[in-house]
């Protein structure tokens, strides 16, 4: 597709898990984690950032989804302060 196509856009399953988008991440351009505000826990964005990082998977970002004005300013600043403290690695 990406000899067609300027942009081609995969979405895969969990990477936690399972095989295939492990695969998948190492095959594409860039990989972008979504997480779910409430949801996702720190310990699992770290061990997926971790986990691409080995497969040398290149992450161009992380996208936190449903943050509502509620929790917006703590998942701010929590998510926000850890993926800056990984990316410094």
């Amino acid at each position: 597709a990406s000899t067609e196509y300027d942009l081609v856009v995969v979405d895969s399953p969990p990477i936690l898990g399972l095989p295939e988008p492990m695969q998948m991440a190492t095959a594409v351009d860039g990989v972008v984690v979504v997480t779910k505000a409430g949801e996702t826990n720190r310990e699992a964005v770290g061990s997926v950032l971790t986990t691409l990082q080995k497969v040398r998977a290149n992450v161009v970002g992380l996208v936190l989804n449903d943050v509502t004005q509620d929790v917006s300013d703590a998942y701010y600043y929590g998510y926000h302060g850890f993926y800056q403290h990984y990316r410094a690695y």
